[in-house]
């Protein structure tokens, strides 16, 4: 594929190019393409490199090729026509479009209300890494009581993420299960954990974000790069990885020299037995929230 403007500089801190940011997209598409392959992208895009404005786009443009699919997912009031790539091609276009970050649904084509990951986001306050790999320690632990276990990633930013492979699960059923898995780490873990949305309630806590189970909502999907000066890459891990690892410790250059990181088989989510265990110990599962999870 032919890359337009090639030398654009598109992170000006490192002086890596357009030409190095398709690149390093070529280097994992192996890796990365099992991870966005049918999932309806929101496309995080800085055509003019991270130190420009970017934007946020859900609808696929009409100069995008064949290679880029559509689907159209109602919302309430219209639709929207989520790009969705099947191909290393179609990744490459993308990048070479200036996307910088791939956000990706937590379902895949066709089947959109069956998420097959469940998704535990770890935001520590003020980058405290420590406090952050112990909560990731303990949510392994709790996930492990009802048969599950997950990918970590980091997220290169300032967290971590958990991907939690499922089957037989409905998004209103993920949702919940994943707002109850949220709520039983904060409740045995006050000290370090919160499903405090507002900063200002956090108290310095690690926040466990629930909020990415919910239908139509995107995560950043791993390997995927990162709107950082550094060029940081979401970077799958190995367990005995986490006490090392920096949330941001890969990037462009460092990430395809990595081994993949393969999944563990799905397990069927049990739903009702998470939320029962997270309201025998108080989680609060039934006020309102709005989209913010406030």
């Amino acid at each position: 594929m032919e890359i337009s403007n090639p030398d654009k500089v598109m992170f000006p801190e490192p002086g890596h190019t357009k030409a190095d940011l398709v690149a390093y997209y070529a280097a994992v598409a192996d890796r990365m393409l099992p991870w966005l392959v049918g999932r309806p992208l929101t496309l995080e895009r800085h055509p003019n490199g991270v130190a420009q404005k970017g934007f946020m786009q859900k609808n696929a443009s009409a100069h995008f090729s064949d290679h880029i699919e559509r689907v159209e997912v109602p919302k309430t009031d219209g639709t929207v026509i989520h790009p969705v790539v099947r191909d290393s091609h179609g990744l490459l276009e993308l990048a070479n479009q200036g996307t910088i970050t791939f956000h990706v649904w937590t379902s895949s084509m066709p089947e959109l209300d069956e998420p097959t990951h469940l998704l535990l986001d770890l935001d520590p306050e003020a980058g405290d890494v420590d406090a952050v790999r112990e909560v990731a320690h303990r949510s392994r632990e709790i996930l492990g009581r009802f048969g599950h276990d997950g990918t970590l990633v980091a997220s290169g930013k300032k967290g971590f993420h958990i991907w939690v492979p499922i089957s037989g699960a409905a998004s209103d059923e993920v949702g919940l299960a994943g707002r109850a898995l949220a709520g039983l780490i904060a409740a045995e873990n006050d000290g370090v954990a919160t499903v405090e949305f507002l900063k200002k309630n956090r108290h310095g806590r690690v926040f466990v974000d629930w909020l990415r189970n919910r239908r139509a909502q995107s995560i950043v999907c791993p390997w995927s790069v990162r709107v950082t000066p550094t060029a940081s890459v979401a970077t799958p891990l190995r367990w005995d990885e986490l006490d090392e690892a920096l949330p941001n410790g890969w990037d462009i250059t460092t990430a395809p020299d990595r081994t993949d990181i393969s999944s563990d088989p799905a397990v069927r989510l049990d739903a009702e037995a998470i939320v029962t265990a997270a309201r025998h110990a108080g989680v609060d599962l039934d006020s309102d929230f709005d989209r913010f999870g406030r």
